[in-house]
């Protein structure tokens, strides 16, 4: 696993099942529009349909300089050479998808809760955190309530210093947040569409987001 020589850009862009287009097709589309921090988000693909799809884009951003992350799972992550893995609290633990991809990978994680967070801190080496939600999204709805302002701002205390990316709900007026909050990024989905046309707010995002300065990888 070759390390990241750059720091994380503020906007971390997903991919979604949601799109009449292809999870590579959402990629390349990303990467020209000019985005550099990526996860590949899928809950239908599997077998070798997802880790070819996964390995083309891994290859894809490497080309650009850009982080390609795959959501899930670890061994998907590393058969397709992906620069890291994303972990919900119910996935992997951190240690074993460092045992399995090596010290250079980037391990994020998601946290909903302040016991979430703790936990997260306590185990360590995590490069990035996926926090919310902050608001009800069309990508996971039924998520637990929304975290208020006092409950972001305790999270955020307790994680430092992990870079912070918050989900759920957010659009491009949402980057004020980065500085009110005093976190690192959002991260995006829905929003970098319109109905029928994928991608087609990529480009406005992309601009916002170069207003911000990138954080580095905790390690």
């Amino acid at each position: 696993m070759k390390a990241v020589d750059q720091a994380l850009p503020s906007l971390l862009a997903l991919t979604g099942d949601d799109s009449c287009v292809s999870h590579l097709s959402q990629v390349e589309a990303m990467l020209e529009s000019g985005v550099r921090f990526i996860q590949f988000r899928s809950k239908l693909l599997t077998g070798a349909s997802l880790i070819e799809e996964a390995r083309i884009a891994a290859d894809l951003a490497r080309q650009v300089d850009a982080v390609l992350i795959v959501n899930d799972s670890p061994e998907v992550a590393d058969r397709s050479g992906a620069h890291g893995v994303h972990l919900g609290m119910k996935d992997a633990s951190l240690a074993s998808a460092c045992e399995l991809m090596g010290d250079m990978a980037i391990i994020g994680r998601t946290v909903h809760t302040v016991e979430e967070a703790r936990q997260v801190k306590d185990e360590g080496r995590c490069g990035y955190v996926g926090l919310g939600p902050f608001r009800s999204s069309k990508t996971k709805p039924g998520l637990r309530p929304v975290l208020e302002y006092p409950d972001l701002s305790e999270i955020k205390a307790i994680l430092e210093p992990i870079p912070i990316f918050l989900i759920g709900g957010l659009g491009l007026a949402d980057f004020d947040l980065i500085d009110d909050l005093g976190i690192a990024g959002l991260a995006v989905c829905s929003a970098l569409s319109v109905e029928g046309r994928f991608g087609a707010n990529l480009k406005a995002f992309v601009e916002r987001a170069r207003s911000f300065e990138p954080v580095e990888v905790s390690s």
